[in-house]
């Protein structure tokens, strides 16, 4: 149980005996992160933490207190159980509802939230009918920016319970209160289910809500949209296709209406339209959009866009025939045709399907990826616990053999990189020793291999070889240890 508060004296001693009531029979410890500044809250919590070996205070210093969001964050890094339930500290989030969590998790699921906005929750503990308005608004504001944020009807829920295997490793930068959002958006891969709870009034103290955490929550959806590449991808989407088409409807009437050719017109503005969403595909927000999390998306993307440019010429050249009919309305159809057969490819069934048939997404073969990253050589460790194991001599000075022991152990990708002399004057033909380590995780959450490349060159690996070579194995599914062992690169 993770459970933040903030001048919350007044709870104190209910929330203990409802927990003890409710999860009776479970093996269960309360990490409390307290971010108090009043005179009697941290002296009661430490007086819990006294009366039950179950219950851990954290007391965050005036630095540290950034945000209920984060104090979550500090909570879930210090959990050690197998499930980790986070709810808040005024018994708006029932106790009682702890165990149909943990069950929904114990049945399957990676994430389960308590839903005020399904059949058998209610958001009637919410403060007024402003309060209320606020709350739907925001999530629906929430799920109309991010698909990810629909697989729950309360992506803005502060009671919620996760595998805690299922979010490891996951580098969360929250805003604000609402830190569900950032797992939604952040691992879209998460098996997610509801349960009804009914939000209830507040047992002692005032509410936390203010203006300024409706500010941190914009801040947060502009963060997830910037910094979370793969997440809101149909508004991203639309955001490029308008500009493109922007740019070539200008251009296309600016040039007609100069005297320049329909014909040549078109080509000047498709051009320049596509230049325009190549650029736009560069920048970080919207890199992954034509990549669907493959390494080798952007073939496919590329192809179809290939594709729909000559489709919606074809359509525009027929329309233009004389008499037929007027020029813009020709244009418009033939953008309309090439833009719904973009659409059509990039549906995910559609794209994976495209995909296999092309061969854009081959099983993971760690001899294709060494020739990708540029590694001179590449092989798995199968048995990670072995620092014996002769292969790791390949790598030199860079890396040791208990670094790779401890990026296995905490499942952390690293990159190494030879730290370079003191020397008066640099010269560009000294070669550089750098290594890529990967550990390759298996369904139970386990590490069944770990993926080692290495590189002696004048180009040492850069930060972006190892995110390439992350999403390659993440895009290639996880192996076992017998696929691992029968893949070593000489």
């Amino acid at each position: 149980m993770v459970i933040p508060t903030r001048n919350e004296a007044g709870n104190v001693e209910e929330l203990e005996r409802q927990l003890d009531s409710a999860l009776g029979g479970v093996d269960y410890e309360v990490v409390v992160v307290d971010d108090s500044n009043d005179d009697v809250t941290r002296p009661a919590l430490r007086a819990a933490a006294v009366r039950n070996p179950r219950w851990r205070v954290i007391e965050r210093g005036q630095r540290d207190q950034t945000g209920l969001a984060s104090a979550v964050v500090a909570g879930i890094d210090a959990a050690r159980g197998m499930a980790v339930c986070v709810m808040d500290g005024d018994l708006q989030h029932p106790p009682a509802i702890v165990p149909q969590l943990l069950a929904t998790i114990s049945a399957g699921a990676d994430l389960a939230v308590a839903s005020r906005y399904m059949r058998g929750g209610s958001r009637a503990g919410l403060d007024g009918t402003l309060r209320n308005l606020v709350s739907r608004s925001c999530t629906w504001l929430a799920q109309g920016v991010f698909p990810e944020a629909r697989r729950t009807s309360d992506p803005l829920s502060g009671f919620f319970c996760c595998r805690r295997a299922a979010i490891k490793g996951l580098e969360l930068k929250p805003r604000g209160f609402k830190i569900l959002l950032e797992l939604l958006v952040c691992a879209p891969r998460l098996r997610v289910a509801n349960v009804p709870f009914v939000f209830a009034a507040r047992h002692a103290g005032e509410s936390k809500a203010s203006t300024r955490q409706g500010i941190l929550f914009l801040g947060h959806l502009a963060s997830l949209f910037v910094y979370v590449p793969g997440g809101a991808g149909p508004l991203k989407f639309a955001m490029v296709t308008l500009a493109g088409l922007a740019v070539f409807a200008s251009l296309l009437y600016g040039l007609v209406h100069a005297g320049v050719h329909p014909l040549l017109a078109w080509l000047t503005g498709t051009a320049a339209s596509a230049a325009c969403t190549l650029a736009l595909l560069q920048l970080a927000p919207f890199r992954e959009l034509g990549r669907h999390g493959e390494p080798d998306g952007k073939r496919l993307y590329y192809a179809a866009a290939s594709v729909s440019a000559v489709t919606s010429f074809a359509v525009f050249a027929i329309l233009l025939v004389p008499g037929k009919h007027h020029l813009f309305l020709g244009a418009a159809v033939g953008q309309a045709c090439g833009l719904l057969l973009t659409l059509t490819v990039n549906q995910p069934p559609v794209w994976r399907r495209l995909a296999r048939m092309l061969r854009l997404v081959p099983r993971l073969d760690i001899d294709a990826l060494a020739r990708r990253l540029g590694a001179q050589e590449g092989f798995w460790i199968t048995d990670h616990g072995d620092l014996s194991d002769p292969r790791l001599n390949l790598i030199g000075g860079v890396v040791t053999r208990e670094m790779v022991a401890t990026a296995s152990r905490h499942q952390q990708p690293a990159l190494f990189v030879e730290r370079k002399s003191a020397r008066p004057q640099a010269r560009l033909n000294i070669e550089t020793s750098s290594a890529i380590v990967v550990p390759s995780v298996d369904e139970s959450g386990e590490v069944s291999a770990v993926a080692v490349f290495v590189r002696t060159s004048r180009s040492p690996f850069e930060s972006r070889h190892l995110d390439e070579a992350i999403k390659w194995m993440a895009s290639h599914g996880r192996l076992s240890p017998v696929i691992a062992e029968s893949q070593v690169v000489a």
